[in-house]
């Protein structure tokens, strides 16, 4: 599993939006307006009929959403992992 770390994650994506000339879409202090879920720390999930539930444990998860070092330095962030939401639309 990739590293998640909040202020690494934060500057990765800071570096890749500037050298990349892209628009910068993720939220400047990683914490989603729609769900308040910092989107750069790994949150567990339980598959449910017709959707999903959070649980407490990560290694109880059958999904871990969340954007990791890595990700943050070669893709561009247009959403949250946890609640779907654009930031770009």
């Amino acid at each position: 599993m990739s590293e998640f770390n909040v202020s690494a994650s934060i500057l990765a994506q800071t570096k890749y939006c500037e050298e990349e000339h892209l628009p910068h879409f993720a939220p400047t202090d990683g914490r989603c307006w729609n769900c308040k879920t910092n989107i750069y720390m790994p949150s567990g999930w339980e598959i449910i009929h017709f959707g999903k539930r959070r649980v407490s444990n990560l290694d109880d998860a059958e999904l871990v959403t969340g954007i990791t070092v890595e990700k943050a330095s070669n893709e561009l962030v247009t959403g949250c992992p946890h609640c779907n939401r654009s930031y770009c639309d």
